[in-house]
This record gives C-alpha cells, sequence and structure tokens, in this order.
C-alpha cells in the first residue's frame, strides 16, 4: 500500500447527539478506490477514536470525530460539501452474481445522471437497481425502482420503506436500457413539476391515486 497515493474524498458532515461528528462520505455506488482507502486509513491512524461504518444507503460514514479535531479532520480528508449528490443503490449483478439477470453497475450509472440532469426535485430520491427479482438494491420500495428480469427491466416509481411501507408502481415489465431511461426521465419530469414540497414520490402517488398517475404516464395501472 505504500505505493498508493492519497486521494481527496467529497463528505457531508452530520453532528451527532454525543458533541461529536461524522462524516457521511459521497460515494456511488458504494465504491472506495485504493487512493480513497489509503485516505481513510491515515486519518484513523491519526485520531484511533474515529470509526468506519457502512450505512444503509450503500455509503461509508467516519463516526466518533470531536468537534475539538472537527477542522483538522476535514482539512486532511477532502471537501466538505452541505449535502451529498443523489446516489444509486445497486446490487453486484450479473457480472458477479449467480442470480443476476441483468448488469446493474452501468445501469446504476445511467440512472444517476438521469436523476442528476432532470432535477431540482420537491425532495429527495432513492433509487435502486437490482439485477434479479429477489431486490437486493431494495427496487421494489425506492422512489426510483428498477429490476432486472431475463428480458429485460421492470420499472417501479414511488416504492416507499417508511412507516406507511408500499412497493412502487409498476410503470412497465420487461422494457429494454432505453426504455427504462426514457420511462425514468418521464416519470421524473411528471414528479417535478407535480410533487409538493417536501413530498417524496411515493407520497405523491399516494395522494393523487395509482390511476391518475398511470394516465398521466400514459401507462396501464396495474
Amino acid at each position: 500500500m505504500e505505493d498508493i497515493v492519497t486521494e481527496p474524498l467529497l463528505f457531508m458532515p452530520v453532528e451527532r447527539k454525543d458533541d461529536t461528528y461524522a462524516l457521511r462520505l459521497c460515494l456511488n455506488q458504494g465504491l472506495l478506490t485504493p487512493g480513497m482507502t489509503r485516505t481513510i486509513v491515515q486519518l484513523m491512524d491519526t485520531y484511533p477514536g474515529i470509526t468506519l461504518r457502512a450505512t444503509t444507503g450503500q455509503r461509508m460514514n467516519l463516526e466518533g470525530i470531536p468537534k475539538a479535531n472537527f477542522d483538522d479532520v476535514i482539512a486532511t480528508l477532502g471537501t466538505s460539501v452541505p449535502k451529498c449528490p443523489p446516489n444509486v443503490a445497486v446490487c453486484p449483478g450479473a457480472a458477479l452474481c449467480k442470480y443476476g439477470m441483468q448488469d446493474t453497475r452501468e445501469m446504476g450509472n445511467r440512472l444517476l445522471d438521469t436523476i442528476k440532469a432532470n432535477g431540482p426535485y420537491p425532495f429527495k430520491i432513492k433509487s435502486g437497481v437490482s439485477g434479479c427479482a429477489m431486490g437486493c438494491a431494495l427496487s421494489f420500495v425506492r422512489d426510483i425502482g428498477l429490476v432486472g428480469l431475463s428480458k429485460g427491466w421492470n420499472v417501479y416509481f414511488g416504492g416507499s420503506a417508511r412507516h406507511r411501507a408500499q412497493p412502487g408502481l409498476r410503470l412497465a415489465k420487461n422494457v429494454s436500457d432505453d426504455e427504462a431511461i426514457a420511462l425514468v426521465t418521464k416519470a421524473l419530469i411528471y414528479y417535478r413539476e407535480t410533487g409538493r414540497k417536501c413530498e417524496r414520490i411515493g407520497m405523491m402517488v399516494r395522494r393523487l391515486g395509482h390511476e391518475a398517475v398511470a394516465e398521466a404516464l400514459g401507462i396501464t395501472a396495474p
């Protein structure tokens, strides 16, 4: 590891209840490069009380940063931002998983680009790409979810894992990569123009009703 050059990270500070901070690392699909890993290891060697924890959204948190060391830590780590950019949760997909039917990493990048290109939105968007119907990226209960099948993708819109949990409205079945992205684009524009401030997609779908949303998007409600 001695020949690996450290690489700065993008992160969002989060203040904790115990007078410490966490730094949420803004990772793409949960991936850390060797350079990022070296930066983190060096930081944890310098400040032994800091721990690294995986989050449910395929990001990583550096936890237990004392307020007294906060400025020094963020100067060492990279660039602080008020909010991490959108992220897409993905499973290993067909490239790695024996159950995977579709490639998830490339589709995850395409979905992320689509989400970024069509904002801003009324509220945050959580999305997932699963390579098979097991749904390991929780695609059925994401705001935007893609589930791979042998012939293409099922597209879900407005899923929720909150206290009123519900699967998303299925917008399409067995569509191609391009068809899935085109449909997601249309759905995101609809959310951008129809959703209320601080209203997640699932809340909007529940408020308007499946039939009304399906009609607006030009699909047949299941």
